[in-house]
C-alpha cells in the first residue's frame, strides 16, 4: 500500500503532540510533580494479607530438573528466601556443583566443549544472543549487537584465540530482527531475520570459522519458514503456499554448499503437509524423531513422527493409523484426562540423539508438571509435581520429584494406564492444607460474535462447582489478541485467592491471538482490529446473559497489548465493567505508531498498520484509548501500572492516559468517586524487573484493588 507523503494536517498533528512531549522526558519537573502526588491506594491492610497469603502458597526450595548435556549437568535452584533463580551445573560423575569463582563474569566465556574459560579482548557490548561455532582447534562464537533502536541487526563472529571480530551478515530493513541459534545436531549456525510475518534464514557450517552464511530461502512478504537440521537435511516449518497452519517440509544441506544460490520451494520435499484444522505451533528435532506441538480447536497437543533411518519422507508407513498423512508414521502423546484445557511447554531437549522428549504440562488448576516421554516405547513418566497449598496451610510442601521408576502413563489398549508414583522422603501436609482442585472446574464454551456472523469466540471458564447463576459471582475476564499470541490457560498463583473465595476467572481467547491459527491471528490485527475487542465485549456479554455476574460484579484485566482491550472498554463500554486492571498498557498506539525512532515502530507495522496511509491512521485514531477519552462519562475504576524502563510500552503511555483522565475530571468538577491508581515503578521494564516476592506484591495489590473496587468483604480464608 504506497504511503502519502506529508500534508498539513500531519504537521497540525504534531504540533498536537508537542503538548505531550514533556511526558517523554523522564526527569521533566512537571513529570516528576504528577507521579509524586498520586493518591496512594485505600487497601494497604488487604493487600498485606493477600501478599502474606501468597508467600505461604510459595513453594521454598526448588530446583529444575537436570538437563544432561556431555558429561555435566544443567539446572535452576530457588533456595528458602532467595528472590531469585540461580543456574547451576554439576558433573554427572562426582556430582559435584561448580561455583562462581569470577566476579567480573563478563569479561570471559566458557567453552563448554573444552570446560575452559576464554577471556574476551573487549567487552562486547549491545549483545542480545550468541552461539558457539564447533570448529576443530579454532574456538569462535557468533553474537548478534543492537542498533541504537535496540534492534538486533547485525551478526558478528568472535575469534577467541585471536580476539579478533568480523561482521558476519548485517540486515538492513529496519522491520527485521536477526538472532543466530545452531542446529540441534550442531551441523550448522543458521542466522534467523524475521519480520512480524516474512522470513530468511542464512546458515553457516558450524565447523567451519571462516565460512559465509549461505542462504536458505529469499523472504517473500508474509511466508514464514523456521528450521533445525538432521541427517542430511534440513526440516522447515512454513506457511508458504497459503498453509496457513503451517506444514513440514525438507530441503538437502547440499543447497548450503553452493554459494548465492538460495534453494526455492520447488526445491522442497513435502514431509507433512498442512492439516485444516491443525496448527503446528513448534517442534522439536531429534535424531530419529521429530515432535510437533500442535493445536487443534484451540486445545493443545503433542505428536511424535518416527523418522526411519534413510528412508525418503514420502515411502508409505504401516506403522500408525493415527497418522495425518499416509506417508508418516505418528502418534499423539496421550495425557491425563485431567489435561483436557492446558498449556503445554517444551524442554530445553538438548540431546539430540535422546528416544526421550521432555516437557511440561500445566492448566488454571495444577501447576507446572514435568514429564518425560519414551517416543519409542510411548511410556510417559512424571519427573516432577509440585503441590499447591490452601491458604489455610500453615507450612508449604517442598516439590514431588520422581525417581525413574515413578509413575509412568501409557496409551490407551493395549497397553494398560498406570499411575503408582515413587516419591522422594518429603514433608507433606494434610489433605485438608492443600489446594483441591477436584473442587473446581475449568471448562471451554463457543460464545458467537455479536459483530461476525458465523465466528465463534472460545471461552475459558474456572470456578467452584455448583456455581451459582445467579449473577452474583465475582469475575474476573482477562483478555490479550494480538501478535498471533496465545492467552494460555495456565497455572497463575494468584488465581487461586479469588478462586478459593467464589471468583469466576474467565480467559477471553479473541481474534489477534493465535489460538486457532493464523486466519484467527489475521481476523484481528490492522484494518481488522475491531474484531478483537468485538471478541472480548461479545465475552462479557456473555457472562452477563448467562447469569455468571453482573456489572456490579465484573472485571476486566490486560497487559500489554490486552492493555489495549481495556482502553477501548473503558471509553466505549464503560458500564460493563466495575473495575479495570491495565498492565503496561498499550495506550497511545497513534502517536507510537507514527514515531519511527522508538524500538518497536517499524517493526510492528504488520501488526498495526502504518498509520501515515490516512486510511489506516484514521483506522486506528478511531479505536485509540488516547484519542477517545470522553468527556462527561463515568469511567470504571481503573488501576494502571508502568515500567520507567519499559522498552516495549514506553512510560509515558500509561502516564498520559491516566493524566489526560484526571484532567477531564478536573475540568468537569467531576465528583466521580471511581478510583483511577497509576502505580510506576522506577526500576522496572516490560515483563517487571523484581524477584517473585515483588511479584506476588504487584500481584497482592491487583486483587486487593478488585476487592475495595466491587465493594466485596474480605477475610483471610
Amino acid at each position: 500500500m504506497p504511503i502519502r507523503s506529508s500534508t498539513k494536517e500531519d504537521v497540525e498533528r504534531d504540533e498536537h503532540e508537542v503538548d505531550w512531549r514533556w511526558l517523554r522526558d523522564p526527569n521533566h519537573p512537571e513529570l516528576r510533580r504528577f507521579l509524586e502526588t498520586l493518591a496512594q491506594p485505600r487497601f494497604r491492610k488487604t493487600e498485606r494479607a493477600l501478599y502474606l497469603e501468597l508467600r505461604r502458597r510459595l513453594v521454598r526450595e526448588d530446583a529444575t530438573i537436570p538437563e544432561r548435556i556431555g558429561s555435566f549437568e544443567y539446572f535452576m535452584r530457588q533456595s528458602a528466601g532467595e528472590n531469585y533463580q540461580v543456574y547451576c551445573r554439576r558433573h554427572r560423575a562426582t556430582g559435584r556443583e561448580e561455583a562462581n569463582e569470577h566476579e567480573q563474569c563478563r569479561a570471559f566465556v566458557k567453552d563448554l566443549h573444552s570446560q575452559r574459560l576464554v577471556p574476551l579482548g573487549d567487552d562486547l557490548v549491545g549483545v542480545r544472543n550468541a552461539e558457539w561455532g564447533s570448529a576443530p582447534g579454532r574456538r569462535c562464537f557468533y553474537y548478534t549487537r543492537v542498533d541504537a533502536h535496540r534492534r538486533p541487526c547485525a551478526v558478528y563472529r568472535y575469534d577467541c584465540d585471536a580476539q579478533t571480530q568480523e561482521l558476519v551478515y548485517a540486515e538492513p530493513d529496519d522491520s527485521f530482527f536477526v538472532d543466530v541459534s545452531q542446529t540441534k545436531d550442531g551441523r550448522f549456525v543458521l542466522i534467523n531475520c524475521n519480520s512480524k510475518t516474512t522470513s530468511e534464514i542464512h546458515a553457516l557450517a558450524s565447523d567451519d570459522a571462516r565460512a559465509a552464511p549461505r542462504l536458505l530461502r529469499a523472504r517473500e512478504p508474509g511466508t514464514a519458514y523456521f528450521a533445525d537440521h538432521a541427517g542430511d537435511r534440513f526440516f522447515i516449518v512454513t506457511n508458504a503456499d497459503d498453509a496457513a497452519n503451517y506444514k513440514i517440509v525438507t530441503a538437502s544441506s547440499a543447497t548450503c554448499d553452493v554459494p548465492d544460490v538460495p534453494a526455492s520451494s520447488g526445491q522442497w520435499t513435502r514431509f507433512l503437509p498442512e492439516a485444516p484444522d491443525v496448527k503446528i505451533e513448534d517442534v522439536d528435532l531429534f535424531r530419529d524423531f521429530l515432535v510437533l506441538y500442535e493445536r487443534v480447536a484451540s486445545v493443545p497437543r503433542i505428536r511424535v513422527c518416527a523418522l526411519a533411518p534413510g528412508a525418503s519422507p514420502a515411502s508409505p508407513s504401516s506403522s500408525s493409523s493415527s497418522s495425518s498423512s499416509p506417508e508418516i508414521s505418528s502418534h499423539v502423546v496421550p495425557l491425563p484426562p485431567e489435561h483436557a484445557i492446558c498449556r503445554i511447554s517444551p524442554g530445553v531437549n538438548r540431546d539430540f540423539a535422546a528416544q526421550s522428549v521432555r516437557f511440561s504440562v500445566s492448566t488454571p488448576l495444577v501447576p507446572e508438571i514435568v514429564y518425560d516421554y519414551d517416543m519409542g516405547s510411548r511410556a510417559l513418566q512424571v519427573l516432577k509435581e509440585v503441590p499447591v497449598e490452601s491458604a489455610q496451610a500453615a507450612a508449604p510442601a517442598p516439590p514431588r520429584h520422581h525417581t525413574s521408576a515413578s509413575q509412568r502413563h501409557a496409551p490407551p489398549p493395549p497397553r494398560q494406564t498406570q499411575r503408582t508414583p515413587t516419591r522422594m522422603p518429603t514433608r507433606t501436609p494434610t489433605r485438608t492444607q492443600q489446594f483441591d482442585p477436584a473442587l473446581y472446574t475449568c471448562e471451554r464454551v463457543l460464545v458467537p460474535s455479536r459483530t461476525s456472523l458465523g465466528v465463534d469466540v472460545p471461552l475459558t471458564l474456572v470456578h467452584r462447582r455448583g456455581l451459582a447463576r445467579d449473577g452474583q459471582n465475582p469475575t474476573l475476564l482477562l483478555g490479550y489478541g494480538a501478535y498471533g499470541t496465545n492467552l494460555e490457560a495456565d497455572f497463575e498463583l494468584e488465581h487461586l485467592s479469588l478462586l478459593e473465595r467464589g471468583w469466576v476467572v474467565a480467559l477471553a481467547h479473541a481474534r489477534g491471538g493465535g489460538e486457532l491459527g493464523l486466519r484467527w491471528h489475521h481476523a484481528g490485527r490492522g484494518l481488522r482490529k475491531r474484531n478483537t475487542f468485538d471478541d472480548y465485549l461479545s465475552c462479557a456479554l456473555h457472562l452477563l446473559d448467562t447469569q455468571v455476574t453482573r456489572p456490579e460484579r465484573l472485571a476486566g484485566k490486560g497487559a500489554s497489548a490486552g492493555g489495549l482491550v481495556m482502553g477501548v472498554m473503558a471509553n466505549e463500554h464503560p458500564a460493563l465493567f466495575r473495575a479495570l486492571v491495565l498492565k503496561v498498557p498499550f495506550l497511545d498506539i497513534l502517536a507510537t505508531m507514527r514515531d519511527p525512532s522508538l524500538p518497536l515502530t517499524v517493526h510492528e507495522y504488520e501488526e498495526w498498520g502504518d498509520p501515515r496511509d490516512p486510511t489506516i491512521g484514521d483506522y486506528i485514531r478511531s479505536y485509540a484509548p488516547c484519542e477517545n477519552l470522553r468527556a462527561g462519562q463515568a469511567y470504571p475504576s481503573m488501576l494502571v501500572t508502568g515500567g520507567m524502563h519499559d522498552q516495549r510500552v514506553q512510560f509515558w503511555e500509561p502516564v498520559k492516559w491516566v493524566y489526560k483522565l484526571r484532567q477531564l475530571r478536573a475540568a468537569q468538577k467531576s465528583t466521580n468517586q471511581q478510583l483511577l491508581l497509576l502505580k510506576m515503578s522506577e526500576d522496572d521494564g516490560h515483563f517487571g524487573g523484581g524477584g517473585r516476592l515483588e511479584q506476588l506484591q504487584e500481584s497482592a495489590m491487583e486483587m486487593a484493588f478488585l476487592y475495595k473496587v466491587l465493594d466485596l468483604p474480605f477475610s483471610d480464608i
